[in-house]
């Protein structure tokens, strides 16, 4: 995501939590070197408010948000205890609406803001109750969200994203079902730049490339 937002021009800001995620991710892109990071843990309102004046004082102000936190688990209503729950509500919806709260001044109609939710909270497939109920959060969220700003609030729903991090946590699974990383950056970049679309669940269920002869 943050090689295509540099590509196209954007000054990407990316935030991480611990020093071992920024190495890991500084590896898989390409132009980390242009991204401008910093560390903030999302799910403090906090820690968030003061990255976002850090940001201001950095950069001036933000176009954009595309709200990437997250991760996927498994556990059915009998696996899953409250903390599990709590945490999942955390990484997915908190992180997003402290985000978004902490930059809703400087949006304006011009700014697009992409949140992700997941066709799981869409049609919940069981066996991932606080993935799903998280996702769903998130999918409100991304409603409510676009009654009350000026900018455009949308977010995409994939299935799952065939990543090598979901191969390993599956791998017995049809991969063939799975949503490419790069279907939904390109969804992403359209979503930012396309000013008639908004309050949208984008549900993006496969997406796989063709692979040539």
């Amino acid at each position: 995501m943050t090689d295509s937002l540099v590509t196209s021009g954007a000054n990407v800001i990316g935030t991480y939590v611990t020093d071992t995620a920024r190495d890991e991710v500084e590896k898989r892109a390409e132009n980390a070197d242009a991204v401008s990071y910093y560390q903030v843990d999302l799910t403090e309102q906090a820690a968030v408010n003061t990255f976002a004046e850090t940001v201001v004082d950095d950069h001036g102000s933000i176009d954009h948000i595309v709200g990437l936190a997250g991760g996927f688990s498994m556990g059915s209503v009998t696996d899953t205890d409250v903390d599990a729950f709590q945490a999942a509500l955390n990484r997915h919806v908190t992180t997003a609406f402290l985000t978004v709260k902490a930059f809703a001044d400087q949006l304006d109609e011009q700014s697009g803001v992409v949140l992700f939710s997941s066709e799981r909270a869409i049609n919940p497939v069981g066996g991932t109750l606080a993935y799903d109920v998280g996702k769903g959060a998130v999918r409100t969220l991304t409603e409510s969200l676009d009654t009350e700003l000026d900018a455009r609030l949308n977010a995409v729903a994939p299935f799952l994203i065939d990543v090598p991090g979901n191969r390993e946590a599956m791998p017995d699974a049809d991969f063939s079902e799975w949503t490419a990383p790069e279907a939904i950056v390109d969804e992403v970049l359209h979503l930012l730049s396309n000013e008639g679309v908004t309050g949208q669940i984008i549900r993006m269920t496969g997406g796989q490339p063709e692979l040539e002869e």
